[in-house]
Parts: C-alpha cells; structure tokens; sequence
C-alpha cells in the first residue's frame, strides 16, 4: 500500500465534507429566501395580521369635552340653588308655624262697643218691635248663648216708644265655659279660673247699643243653658193681659226667661198685682215652683 494514500483520503473526506456542508448552507438560504418571499406577498390564508401600532388597543382615550364640564358645572349649581330654596322655604314655614302658634295660645280678648245704630231695629222709633229686633241685636256681641230678654214700658200694641225714656229693652247674651272673649292673660298660659263671659245688648232713645263686655263673668251653678228662639211675642202676652182684664192703658214689663219648667214669659204692670207667667210657646200657664227663673 503506498504510504501517501491515508493523506489522499483524508483530504478527499475533508473536501467532502465541505462540499456537504456548502450544500446544505446553500439549501438552508434557499429556504430563508422563500420564506421572504412569501411573507413580502401578503399574509397567507387563516392568518390575522397586527393591528397599526396604537390602534385598537384601548391603551389611549380621547380628552373630556368642554361641554361635558359644562353641563356638569351646571347641575352643580342648579343643585346648590334648589338646596338653598329648600332651606329658606323650610325656615319661612317654621316661622310662620311660629307665629301662628304664638297667636292661638293668645286669648281671645273683648272689643269696645261701637256707637249706638238703628240698623235692624223693627219699627224704630215709635211702634218699635223688639222681640223681632233680637236679630239684629245678635250681631252686636260675639257671645252666642240668648240669656234671657228684659222689655219695659211697653204699650198694649206690644211695642216700645223709644221717644219715651221709660222704654228700653235688654237682651242678655252669655258664652259657654271657656268660649269667647275671655279676661287678659299672657300667652301661652291657662286661665287662673273658668269664666262664662256676659254682655248685654241695649235697645233705647237714640238706637241700640252693645254695653262693654264683662269677660270675667263667673259661670252660673247649672251652666250656660241657652234659650231658643221666642215662640211668643209681646202683642201676643198683652192679648192674654186683656183676658185678665189688665188695664189697656198701662206699661208692662215683660220677660223671656228660662224657668224651671223650661223657655218661659213673665208679665207684669209694674206697682200693681197684675202679673202672670206663661210657657215659651204662650199655651199654657205657669204657676209655684216650675215658673221660678229670672233673667241674669
């Protein structure tokens, strides 16, 4: 064997391998540049391509508009106005619950009469009819309850002259416990005792008249126990007075009481024995115990 062939075949081995290695490194950049030259046509099929660097991610937002403040500055304020006018309404209400209240604890106090009128008076001056002028009289005093009526003077025609200084009429009007004008005390404190205020309404010469008002009139025993309205009248009583033969020419006093028998008349002629009593309605006559009664 010829010493030189181990060198001979070495170095053909090692040209070998070189030319498998150029081979494959030619194969390996054949590769490569399809690769590149597929990806330079466009993405292939099934392939989602990357957004724009900035888009679509979300990570950025657009700035507030001016209008959107605002609106928001707006509501602030229409918000702190209507919590503003709330408060005020709030505190006007208080105030005037205030005052209110302050009002109903104060009593209600009497008011000085006003001038003599002849408004309402039935057949003023002469032939006067007072039983009939009980309405008008009503609305002279804010005392509810008829009391009782008191006439003097009057003629046989059952009416008053009022040109005559001997004739005059007096109603009686009282208020329930605690009703009406009461006495003078400071607000918000209860009266030192239960009062039934009185006033009479006067009918004479020059007109009718409320008298001051007596707030701090003590209640009666039995209470207020008001009368109704008179069934009977003063011409009616005299027609009676006639039957007894009670002189035509004289001047009766006559009453409208409550009686123990209830709504009551009494008829008298002053400075004689001619009197007697009737019931409310003038049908029957009342006599002993049950005619007991007499005007406050």
């Amino acid at each position: 064997m010829d010493p030189q062939s181990p060198v001979s075949s070495g170095s053909a081995g090692s040209a070998g391998d070189a030319g498998i290695s150029e081979s494959s490194g030619s194969a390996a950049d054949g590769g490569a540049a399809t690769s590149t030259s597929t990806s330079a046509a466009g993405p292939q099929d099934g392939a989602v391509a990357a957004p724009p660097v900035g888009e679509g991610t979300g990570s950025s937002s657009a700035p507030p508009s001016s209008f959107g403040s605002a609106a928001s500055e707006l509501s602030r304020k229409r918000d702190r106005l209507l919590g503003l006018v709330i408060v005020a309404a709030s505190f006007a209400v208080c105030l005037a619950l205030s005052f209110w209240a302050k009002e109903k604890s104060e009593p209600e106090t009497s008011e000085p009469p006003g001038p003599p009128t002849v408004a309402g008076i039935v057949g003023y001056p002469k032939e006067v009819d007072a039983v009939e002028t009980l309405k008008a009289a009503r609305g002279l005093t804010r005392r509810k309850a008829l009391r009782g009526i008191v006439l003097e003077g009057v003629s046989s025609a059952g009416t008053l002259d009022l040109s005559e200084a001997t004739a005059r009429a007096r109603f009686v009007f009282q208020s329930e416990p605690g009703e009406g004008p009461q006495p003078p005390r400071e607000p918000g404190t209860l009266p030192k005792r239960v009062t039934c205020g009185k006033q009479n309404v006067v009918l004479r010469t020059g007109g009718m008249v409320a008298e001051p008002d007596q707030a701090d009139h003590p209640c009666p025993p039995g209470g207020v126990e008001a009368l109704p309205e008179p069934q009977c009248s003063a011409r009616a009583l005299w027609k009676l007075a006639r039957r007894r033969h009670i002189p035509s020419e004289s001047a009766a006093r006559i009453e409208y009481y409550r009686a123990k028998a209830g709504p009551a008349w009494r008829f008298e002629v002053p400075g004689t024995v001619h009197r007697f009593m009737m019931y409310g309605d003038c049908k029957r006559e009342l006599s002993g115990p049950e005619a007991q009664g007499s005007v406050p």
